[in-house]
């Protein structure tokens, strides 16, 4: 699996669905999921990073 290789995916992954699983559990609110949902899959698709170094990016 090409996911298992990157951490970034890999804490992206589990990011989210710490997220929904906390909205339905109840510990957050859905205003609060909207603002880290967000926060998450904007860092994820604006950080491009340099792939060429070691941890650089996707």
């Amino acid at each position: 699996m090409e996911v298992l290789k990157s951490a970034s995916k890999i804490v992206f992954i589990l990011m989210a669905l710490a997220t929904v699983g906390a909205l339905f559990i109840g510990k957050i609110s859905g205003d609060q999921f909207l603002l880290l949902a967000g926060m998450a899959f904007s860092f994820y698709f604006s950080n491009k990073g340099d792939s060429g170094q070691p941890f650089g990016g996707k």
